[in-house]
C-alpha cells in the first residue's frame, strides 16, 4: 500500500461557525502541505427563504440570482486565501443533498483529505441519523476531519491515537506519521483493553506501533487502560493530555452498526470538543500492524 500524502483538501463551506473554523484549519493545513484547496458549498432547497407553497412570493429568476451570489462569495473567499497565502484554491458551487455531493466532489477531484465542521448530533438525531459530518466519514474515499464550534487553535502539537482490539489498518499509523512529522507533534498512544483481551496479544499490537513511531523519529508516550468505551476514554485522556487532534479508524465494524449509538465513530465525532479525522480502511487492507516486523524500513 502506497504511503499517504496529502496534495488536495476539500473544505465545504456552509457559512456556519464551524464552517469557518473549518477554513481556517484548511488553510492552515494547505499551506503547510502546499497542497490544492477546493472549497464546495452545496446549494439544498431548504436555504432558500420561501417553501413550495408560497413560490408566488419569489421573482422567477430569484434562484439564479441566489446562486449567482454564493458563487460571487465563494469565489471572494477563494481570491482571498490566493493572495493571502499564495494557495491554489478553486471555488465549487452544487446543488443537492449536502454529503452526496461532498463525497462525488472528492471523489471527481481525487482528493486526498476533507476538512469540515460539524455541530454534532444528540438524542433521536444521534441514535438514528447522525450528522452530516457522521454521514461524510462512513462513505468519503478519503480521510475526514471534523472540527466542533470549540475548536480555535490552529495545528496539531498533542496528537491522540487510541487502539483497541479491534482491526485497525496500517493506514492509521501512516496518516498519525505524516501528521505528526510536518506539524512536529507529539503523539500520545492510548490502547483500551477490556476484560476478555489476551494482553500479551494487545501489547505486541502496541509496541508495533511504538516501532513505527520510533523509526520516524517521532515523540510519543503510551497508556493503557481498562475500560468498554474507546470514545470515552479517548475524549477523556485528550482532556489530561490537552490533546487537540484525535486520529480513528471508522473501521469495517463501525459501518455494520453504525446506526446504533454505541458505535465509537459517530460518538466521538458528535462529542469530542478537539478536531477528529477519521479514516475509512481500504477494502482488503484490515490487516493490523504486523507483529514482530518494521513495515517502515
Amino acid at each position: 500500500m502506497n504511503k499517504p500524502a496529502i496534495t488536495r483538501i476539500l473544505i465545504p463551506m456552509d457559512f456556519s461557525e464551524t464552517g469557518h473554523l473549518a477554513l481556517e484549519h484548511g488553510v492552515f493545513m494547505a499551506s503547510l502541505f502546499k497542497a490544492e484547496l477546493y472549497l464546495l458549498h452545496v446549494m439544498e432547497l431548504f436555504e432558500y427563504p420561501y417553501t413550495l407553497y408560497d413560490p408566488l412570493l419569489v421573482s422567477p429568476n430569484y434562484e439564479d440570482e441566489f446562486q449567482k451570489n454564493i458563487n460571487k462569495s465563494m469565489e471572494e473567499e477563494a481570491q482571498k486565501i490566493r493572495t493571502q497565502h499564495g494557495l491554489n484554491v478553486i471555488s465549487i458551487v452544487t446543488r443537492g443533498r449536502v454529503v452526496t455531493e461532498i463525497v462525488e466532489t472528492a471523489k471527481n477531484r481525487e482528493v486526498d483529505l476533507i476538512v469540515m465542521g460539524t455541530h454534532g448530533a444528540k438524542g433521536f438525531e444521534e441514535f438514528f441519523i447522525g450528522s452530516n459530518a457522521h454521514r461524510t466519514v462512513t462513505v468519503s474515499p478519503c480521510p475526514v476531519i471534523t472540527i466542533q464550534t470549540k475548536t480555535q487553535k490552529k495545528g496539531f502539537t498533542n496528537i491522540i491515537a487510541p487502539f483497541d482490539n479491534t482491526l485497525h489498518s496500517r493506514q492509521k499509523v501512516d496518516y498519525l506519521i505524516l501528521l505528526a512529522k510536518h506539524y512536529g507533534a507529539f503523539v500520545h498512544i492510548l490502547g483500551l483493553m477490556t476484560e476478555d483481551d489476551d494482553e500479551n496479544k494487545f501489547m505486541l499490537k502496541i509496541e508495533s506501533v511504538e516501532d513505527a513511531l520510533k523509526h520516524a523519529k517521532i515523540k510519543y508516550e503510551q497508556k493503557i487502560v481498562r475500560g468498554t468505551n474507546l470514545a470515552i476514554e479517548s475524549m477523556n485522556y485528550s482532556n489530561q493530555v490537552k490533546g487537540d487532534l484525535i486520529i480513528t479508524m471508522t473501521d469495517h465494524e463501525s459501518r455494520l452498526n453504525g446506526i446504533f449509538l454505541g458505535s465509537f465513530a459517530k460518538q466521538i465525532i458528535n462529542h469530542s470538543k478537539i478536531p477528529v479525522m477519521s479514516i475509512r480502511p481500504i477494502e482488503g487492507h484490515y490487516e493490523s500492524m504486523p507483529v514482530g516486523s518494521n513495515p517502515y524500513n
